[in-house]
């Protein structure tokens, strides 16, 4: 009777504790990713976001650069 009884307090203790808030996110994830952290691409998806970043710096410079050469021919 005792070990039915010890049973039944961790299955509500072990029930209990999964109710708990939400851990907070870690400080050097993106908070941007389009994936959980979980996710067995992650790594890939990360150098994905990585790379569409840069690509968006290359895309701004090359339309300052086209602004640039616009006004010298004017």
């Amino acid at each position: 009777m005792s070990r039915l009884i010890g049973l039944v307090i961790c299955i509500l203790a072990f029930s209990l504790s999964g109710c708990g808030e939400p851990d907070e996110p870690a400080a050097n994830a993106p908070t941007s990713s389009r994936v959980p952290d979980d996710n067995v691409f992650k790594d890939q998806v990360r150098a994905l976001e990585k790379a569409e970043d840069v690509q968006k710096t290359v895309n701004e410079a090359a339309a300052r650069q086209r602004e640039v050469i616009e006004e010298q021919a004017r």
